[in-house]
């Protein structure tokens, strides 16, 4: 592998990465061109810019990556944006293991009021909260649980408190699995099996995969989150930010103004059915953004004048 900088007149630092052997499995699938850009901006609005100037926000697949962004920062203790983020509104069926979105209006499935809101950044399991709203809660908490039976579509409300991989691993020795929610019939038919039942809460089988997501879809496993990050600090931390000074990770509320990193496809081969692929991606993308209305904290941004003011006054994530 062979890397060199590139410094930048327009407030960007450029790390061009060159595959010479035909690449490792470690990285990426394609030559990147790598930006630090010197702009303070929301999440959202850096991925637009990354989006119509460049391919993408980047993604960190290992190692090897994370140093290289940590080599073309300036050291100061400040944050950047990168591509992670985490949709608390991306949730998986345990029997069938599909990714569907659940979001505050959806038609049968009703979130309680607050919810989900993976609060001490731990609930990626979803319990019914009084029979019909749900609730997301730690998947190693104990309740009793629900399971469904397909050979003859009934649903088994089981009494013991398991949690929710305890309960999942029952439902499938003994039944089907934990039930979902597939439409109103299926609703009402649980509604009618929890009735009278004084259960405050019952595991379902609804469950997702945190910080899981990359603004490029593509999927990488690699993780270097700083002591006690993510924390999901008031409920309201979604995105993933670089730590200039560590290269650590840690999450921030979407709406802080940071710099941020993106990368450029460099196969030139590929270029025109890149783009055009990584457009029919952002079309069905989700805003990571979208639907939290909670108040960024008053202490963590600091509004400049000017959008390319000098990185000491970029805002620093608590």
């Amino acid at each position: 592998m062979s890397c060199f900088t590139i410094p930048r007149m327009d407030g960007r630092c450029s790390l061009f990465i060159l595959l010479l052997s035909g690449g490792l499995s470690t990285l990426p699938p394609h030559s990147r061109e790598y930006h630090f850009v010197n702009q303070l901006m929301t999440w959202t609005e850096a991925q637009s810019y990354c989006r119509e100037h460049f391919t993408d926000f980047v993604t960190i697949y290992n190692s090897n990556i994370n140093q290289l962004l940590f080599s073309m920062s300036p050291r100061i203790n400040a944050f950047a944006w990168k591509g992670l983020y985490d949709d608390p509104y991306s949730w998986k069926s345990s029997m069938e293991g599909k990714l569907f979105y659940v979001g505050s209006t959806h038609e049968f499935l009703i979130w309680a009021n607050g919810q989900p809101n993976n609060e001490n950044t731990n609930e990626y399991c979803v319990a019914l909260q009084g029979q019909t709203q749900m609730n997301d809660r730690p998947c190693g908490s104990s309740y009793p649980f629900l399971c469904y039976n397909a050979k003859n579509t009934s649903y088994i409300l089981v009494m013991e408190n398991y949690t929710w991989s305890a309960a999942q691993s029952y439902c499938r020795t003994y039944h089907t699995d934990l039930t979902s929610i597939r439409s109103k019939e299926e609703k009402s038919n649980i509604t009618l099996t929890l009735n009278g039942s004084g259960v405050q809460y019952v595991w379902i089988g609804l469950y997702r995969d945190p910080w899981a997501f990359w603004s490029d879809n593509t999927t990488s496993t690699f993780t270097n989150w700083w002591s006690s990050q993510p924390d999901n600090f008031n409920s309201i931390e979604y995105c993933g930010a670089f730590n200039l000074m560590s290269a650590e990770w840690a999450d921030g509320f979407c709406g802080l103004r940071l710099s941020f990193f993106l990368f450029q496809s460099s196969d030139k081969a590929n270029s025109a059915e890149n783009e055009a692929s990584v457009r029919g991606r952002h079309a069905q993308h989700r805003d990571p953004a979208a639907g939290f209305t909670a108040a960024v904290r008053p202490h963590a941004v600091r509004r400049t004048d000017r959008l390319q003011d000098s990185l000491e006054e970029s805002p620093e994530l608590p």
